[in-house]
């Protein structure tokens, strides 16, 4: 039977943020799905998520290119980035894309809730 949880698709390498977000997001009352890589990413947007938080390095590739799979498809994805990366040419880039909410790692839980509609 399909879960009537909001599905939330979470890209994310680094093994501790990983588990953390996961068990918050999933405390939440998301049907949280998992990847850790722009491979595992791509093939799990299939599953119909409606949410996405998306780290940008990735052990194989940029998250980026998920990113802009969603966009350029349309998919009807609330799309926040949590990232690293400093260099405003990239971030430049990634703006482009139209994430709804851009985190500077760390970021704090409340402003994650909001980018992903749930706070005020």
């Amino acid at each position: 039977m399909p879960s009537s949880r909001p599905r939330l698709l979470l890209v994310e390498d680094d093994p501790g943020s990983h588990k953390t977000l996961l068990r918050l997001l999933t405390r939440l009352g998301f049907d949280v799905l998992s990847a850790m890589t722009v491979e595992e990413g791509l093939s799990r947007l299939g599953d119909g998520p409606g949410f996405l938080v998306l780290d940008l390095m990735l052990p194989d590739g940029d998250g980026g290119t998920i990113l802009e799979k969603v966009r350029t498809d349309g998919l009807p994805i609330r799309v926040v980035v949590t990232t690293g990366v400093c260099d405003p040419a990239r971030m430049g880039a990634i703006a482009a894309l139209r994430p709804d909410l851009v985190l500077s790692k760390p970021f704090d839980l409340d402003d994650l809730l909001r980018g992903l509609g749930l706070a005020p």
